[in-house]
């Protein structure tokens, strides 16, 4: 009996990361690659419609800040580079370090200030509400009619500003959101994969919710808000670590709108490790169940079924790696539960499914890539898909972990990504939990191919290969940068 509970179970995940993947192909066929090619086509090489100067408002930058002294030069620079009236920009470093980040900080406040802009240096004793609190304070004392969000890991253009403000035609228009280029894809496979789905996400996810006016999301920095719109629903919330989806739903729950202008861009760089890769998706990852559990009875009041389907589809996608990563435990109970050889051929029948959802998922990643026009040969890029599909289920345990925490409102703190070269001592000591589990499946899995091959069984071989190497890959990953 339990044996054929488990069959139809997995049979269930199979249709769920089936229904997944067709989705993710359905926003990138909402859109024609010519549309695409439109909206990608770059603004910071054009010279941006001027405004009027009595027309310009003033802007508040907030730049939150942690322990990131390091990086910080590449953006202070480019501010220094900024073509906007100096008088009507403010910046706000919310500097929480604890280390010798807080005077590189106080020293650049003293170089804005003497380069003619207002700066102001706001430090907290505390941590109270992570990035979240910080931006509320300084919400507080910002100057600015609109404000401009940043992390310290990133670039922007002389024009950024400008062509950010053009955006606000529309009153009912809350913020504009830039996309996201990566000044070090090309440094490891690691941000390679990376951009794999980044590029899904800003090209294909991003112009499809946009273009049929569907709610979505703010990403957190490398965007323009009004300060009035962020102060009317409450500030930032402290009860999610992504604070920025949030923000951008509660904002169109009142009847605002997120513009996304593809054709203006700002550089950010990618997680270059493993384990620096892992924290910024487990963050992620919860922060997106955590604002489901938050949002879903606004969102169920929604009158339009489209939009109502979309943003669950939007806020439940971390949840899929809870499925995939339940579908893989269910492949190795076959160690354990005795099934019947009919029972494991309709298995390895489902398994063949699954073949499905990776096609989905590669022709819609691969949209993206041609929309971006990269030109990596297609055995390239076919080898990077499935790397990455391998890295993702690799990574299910911790992401569904994650998801778990997120539904039922467990608590944590906002872990940073670190960058090159940052590496907490509390990040090492849940890299090392993590890697107990992942490599105990990972061990299950080359023991169940083990078997496979003695029995001559090779319904789910596949299967347990792929995750024994998954498994395998990310637990020797963290074991490397732990």
């Amino acid at each position: 009996m339990i044996a054929l509970l488990l069959v139809y179970f997995f049979g269930l995940l199979t249709a769920l990361l089936i229904l997944y993947s067709g989705y993710q192909l359905h926003l990138s066929l909402v859109c024609s690659q010519q549309l695409k090619a439109q909206r990608l086509q770059p603004a910071n090489g054009l010279e941006p419609m001027r405004l009027a100067k009595e027309s310009l408002s003033p802007v508040t930058f907030q730049i939150a800040l942690f322990n990131e002294g390091y990086v910080v030069e590449t953006l202070f620079s480019a501010l220094l580079k900024l073509n906007y009236p100096k008088q009507l920009v403010e910046i706000q470093l919310l500097d929480d370090s604890t280390d010798a980040s807080i005077e590189i900080n106080a020293e650049w406040i003293r170089r804005f200030n003497a380069f003619g802009f207002e700066a102001v240096h706001l430090r907290r004793q505390h941590r109270k509400g992570f990035k979240a609190g910080a931006l509320n304070e300084g919400l507080k004392k910002a100057k600015g009619t609109y404000i401009a969000l940043f992390d310290a890991d990133f670039n922007l253009g002389p024009d950024w500003l400008l062509q950010s403000l053009e955006g606000f035609e529309d009153p009912l228009i809350a913020a504009v959101q830039s996309r996201w280029t990566y000044s070090n894809a090309a440094q490891n496979r690691i941000t390679q994969l990376q951009v794999l789905g980044l590029n899904h996400h800003f090209i294909n996810e991003h112009i499809a919710r946009d273009h049929l006016n569907l709610m979505s999301t703010f990403n957190g920095t490398a965007a323009l808000w009004k300060k009035s719109v962020i102060e009317q629903i409450g500030g930032f919330s402290t009860q999610t670590l992504t604070e920025d989806l949030n923000l951008a739903y509660r904002a169109q729950l009142k009847g605002y709108r997120i513009s996304y202008e593809a054709q203006i861009t700002a550089e950010s760089e990618l997680p270059a490790t493993a384990s620096a890769y892992f924290t910024q998706q487990f963050r992620w990852n919860k922060g997106a169940a955590e604002n489901f559990r938050l949002l879903r009875t606004k969102l169920s009041g929604l009158r339009n079924g489209s939009v109502r389907f979309h943003a669950f589809m939007h806020l439940l996608g971390s949840t899929f790696y809870l499925a995939s990563f339940l579908l893989l435990i269910v492949g190795l109970s076959a160690l354990l539960i005795p099934f019947s050889s009919s029972q494991l051929h309709y298995m390895g029948l489902i398994v063949n499914g699954l073949s499905l959802s990776a096609v989905f998922l590669g022709v819609a990643l691969y949209r993206a890539e041609r929309a971006a026009h990269t030109k990596a040969p297609l055995l390239a890029w076919i080898v990077n898909f499935v790397l990455y599909l391998t890295l993702s289920a690799g990574m299910s345990y911790m992401n569904a972990r994650a998801v778990v925490e997120g539904h039922l409102g467990v608590r944590s703190a906002f872990v940073r990504t670190p960058k090159i070269k940052q590496f907490k001592e509390r990040l090492k000591t849940r890299l090392k939990r993590f890697r107990l589990i992942e490599g105990l499946i990972a061990l299950l899995g080359w023991t169940a191919f083990g078997l496979d091959i003695q029995t001559a069984s090779f319904s789910l071989i596949g299967l347990h290969l792929f995750t024994a190497v998954a498994f395998s890959w990310v637990c020797l990953s963290s074991w490397k940068h732990a």
